[in-house]
């Protein structure tokens, strides 16, 4: 343990007083008893302050960009025309200026990143005005391992606001429309990518899922997207909400394009501390697509009872989903329904981590990582002034009050018993998957919603998105992977009553990808989601 005691010299500029241990003990509702204790503390705190200030003097350490080989071209707002979805943040074109990726996974592919991923140089905007210049100095891993594959990095996706809203209405930027429907929600929090991978704008795109954040998207605007086993594929240099529930992952049109961009990005980086036993190296990262298509006789699909009849949910489209899995014994598969009770209270579970960790990261409290802090991000956003909060939009000035409240006023021991009772959520998926090979269930309990007015207050918002990511969230929760695949249409309940996109889910134990692709390829290629009915 290394020495506190106050050196001989202090350094001008050390501002510690006797009266700061005072005021610290008194925070705690404590003091000291003895005035030589006092002292003793003084000396101490001004000693560990000397050494604190030698590391805020020092340079950070981040990973390096090599931007001859990857320069950055053409960095732009798109406006008018240029971006006429509304889905792009900032546009650029980023690719390898070498032959050293020429036959990559990746070779020419188009692939977006959200725009709560970290790429040097391109502005980052985080779908809010809380911030509004904050440029970051590095690549996430996601953005570097796409590149090195030969992929083109064309811009930032626009994002909903602090990646804290599942509907496509919260962006500083804007609206975006339902690929499908004018008017209607393309989900969220990775709303700009759903748009652009639906619309084709882009073959793919890396999102993020805290919630649901990529399959709700996916699902709504009738593509594919995968939340993987969480740290399978590195959160590096992306902006946090939770670690516990961080997740970034593949958005394509099709099952097989979603393996492609999943191998490209997956494995360690040793810099993702998430990333556990189980979690292949780079080099051997299994060949999704191929395992995708080895087929599915004899595997066993268990339909989620719970999943079927969530609150605010579509009888039509739990039964499409219910009728798209049983399609499945055609191919060979043995498909039942499964009951697993406590699914119905991972949203509840979800507050604890989601609002009490969350309000942790959001104010830089969050501690015990091996990550890369993305410090430049940190000063943009502290201190949290009131114009700050004036700017958030409901989903993060509700999570300030909620998760303020909670560190206030709650028992210091219910952030850990739910941290447990994740761990027993967990345990009884696994049971389950003891006996089935992938869980099914709609991935939303209902269409997609008309957007709401602009000018709603905050609970008005609130109701709005209520219920979107009721079977999603568990799978942030226990670090399941959890894939949507589009399975059908049904019309809006709402005028003018659009057809819109089903999403379905499916789920397996961690690291069984290849298990969730096998299942999702077999079905799109055997039926037509968009005329399966």
């Amino acid at each position: 343990m290394s020495a506190t005691l106050a050196p001989e010299t202090v350094s001008e500029g050390n501002p510690i007083t006797s009266q700061d241990v005072v005021n610290t003990l008194a925070s705690l509702d404590l003091k000291v008893s003895k005035p030589q204790d006092l002292a003793d503390f003084t000396s101490l705190l001004t000693g560990i302050w000397e050494m604190w200030n030698t590391i805020d003097k020092m340079e950070d350490y981040i990973p390096a960009v090599d931007e001859e080989r990857f320069p950055r071209k053409y960095v732009h707002r798109p406006t008018g025309t240029d971006n006429e979805t509304n889905a792009w943040a900032w546009k650029c074109d980023i690719r390898d200026t070498t032959d050293m990726s020429k036959g990559g996974l990746l070779a020419g592919k188009t692939v977006n990143m959200k725009d709560n991923i970290a790429v040097k140089g391109v502005p980052c905007l985080l779908g809010t005005n809380v911030i509004q210049d904050w440029v970051p100095n590095t690549d996430a891993t996601v953005v570097t391992r796409v590149l090195e594959a030969g992929g083109i990095v064309p811009g930032k996706a626009v994002c909903e606001n602090m990646s804290m809203w599942g509907v496509s209405t919260s962006a500083a930027t804007g609206q975006m429309s339902n690929v499908w429907a004018p008017g209607f929600s393309a989900g969220g929090s990775s709303s700009g990518t759903g748009v652009l991978v639906g619309k084709g704008i882009t073959w793919g795109g890396m999102g993020g899922d805290q919630g649901g954040s990529i399959r709700i998207p996916s699902a709504v605007n009738g593509i594919v997207g995968l939340k993987p086993t969480t740290g399978l594929v590195p959160y590096t240099g992306i902006a946090s909400l939770e670690p516990i529930i961080d997740s970034t992952g593949p958005m394509t049109k099709t099952v097989l394009d979603n393996a492609l961009l999943l191998q490209a990005t997956a494995g360690a980086d040793f810099i993702d501390d998430r990333q556990q036993a189980g979690c292949p190296l780079p080099g051997q990262v299994p060949d999704y697509p191929a395992l995708a298509q080895t087929g599915v006789k004899g595997l066993k699909i268990g339909i989620l009872k719970e999943g079927l009849d969530q609150p605010l949910g579509d009888a039509r489209l739990s039964a499409l989903v219910v009728k798209a899995a049983k399609a499945l014994e055609s191919l060979g598969c043995i498909v039942e329904e499964v009951s697993v009770p406590m699914h119905k209270l991972a949203p509840t579970l979800w507050t604890a981590p989601g609002r009490m960790s969350g309000h942790a990261s959001l104010v830089a409290h969050n501690c015990g990582r091996r990550v890369l802090c993305l410090n430049d991000l940190t000063e943009k956003v502290l201190p949290l002034t009131q114009e700050k909060f004036d700017n958030m939009f409901a989903g993060s000035s509700n999570a300030v009050v909620t998760g303020k409240w909670a560190w206030d006023h709650l028992p210091p021991t219910l952030l850990g018993k739910a941290t447990n009772l994740i761990r027993k959520l967990r345990d009884e998926y696994y049971a389950a998957l003891d006996k089935y090979d992938v869980l099914v269930m709609p991935t939303m309990p209902m269409l997609a919603q008309k957007l709401p007015s602009t000018k709603l207050g905050i609970v008005e918002f609130m109701h709005n998105s209520n219920g979107v990511s009721l079977n999603t969230s568990a799978f942030n929760l226990t670090g399941l992977p959890a894939l949507s695949m589009p399975v059908g249409f049904l019309p809006s309940l709402q005028d003018p009553y659009p057809k819109l996109p089903v999403g379905m889910m499916i789920v397996s134990k961690f690291y069984q990808e290849p298990t969730i692709y096998r299942v999702a390829y077999a079905w799109e290629h055997a039926f037509d989601w968009k005329t399966f009915e």
